[in-house]
């Protein structure tokens, strides 16, 4: 019985491959690296230096998207005051719809001067980014917005003002002259478009103010903190001398 088992065990199976535990030559010290090795390019690349960069062509771009806005704002304006002439004309808006002229003086602004090589540029002499020519205020100084706050503040108060008693006579005119309401609209419609511009002079400061308030309120909070922690060194620091005390 026990030579049947020893001749049953060391007799492979009918219709299976004897099972093979040989192991290759070499294969044992064979390394498989999870990364291969660089490509033999990426070690000359490392020899080459970049391109130098075009430091003119940035500036020509600049300057060019400056004079394009400034242009675009011109002829905005111009386009507007000859509509405001137009309506003025026509029985419109008359000379007593903006005080003194103040806001018709406001939006006088100076023409940005331009460089005579940015007039004429060709396809090779600027450098867009993402295929548009853009302002880079580090290149061209475009123009100056700064204002007083209080100044702008101040005209804002006076335009709300202005804003409010032309609505009711807005309202006024509906109630007892439907038909004859165009000048106080046009009124109101042109010292809302004063306060739109206002407001944009003031954002700038507007956002300053909001981060010198966050600021101040993250120091105060640092500064709480820190107190409390020097509270509680001090605590700890009587607590270690009174145990000493009591040990002595």
């Amino acid at each position: 019985v026990n030579v049947l088992k020893y001749v049953i065990m060391a007799t492979p199976a009918q219709g299976l491959p004897a099972p093979t535990t040989a192991a290759v030559d070499g294969e044992d010290d064979l390394l498989v690296s999870e990364f291969p090795p660089p490509p033999p390019y990426y070690v000359r690349a490392l020899t080459l230096e970049p391109p130098p960069i075009p430091h003119d062509c940035f500036a020509r771009a600049a300057k060019h998207s400056a004079a394009t806005a400034a242009k675009t704002k011109r002829e905005t304006e111009m386009a507007r005051r000859e509509a405001t002439q137009t309506q003025t004309q026509l029985g419109g808006v008359g000379g007593d719809a903006v005080q003194g002229g103040e806001a018709n003086n406001a939006l006088t602004e100076e023409p940005v001067p331009v460089d005579e090589e940015v007039k004429e540029l060709q396809e090779g002499d600027v450098v867009a980014v993402f295929g548009e020519i853009v302002e880079d205020p580090l290149l061209v100084h475009i123009e100056d917005d700064y204002n007083d706050p209080n100044e702008i503040r101040d005209i804002m108060s006076r335009l709300n003002r202005d804003v409010m008693e032309g609505f009711v006579s807005l309202v006024n005119e509906l109630v007892n002259k439907p038909l004859d309401n165009k000048k106080c609209r046009d009124e109101v419609s042109h010292n809302l478009f004063l306060m739109i511009q206002e407001c944009n002079k003031f954002r700038e400061h507007q956002s300053r103010e909001i981060l010198i308030e966050m600021l101040e309120s993250h120091l105060k909070i640092r500064q709480d903190a820190l107190s409390n922690l020097k509270s509680e060194v001090e605590k700890a620091t009587k607590a270690i001398e009174m145990t000493k005390l009591a040990n002595s």
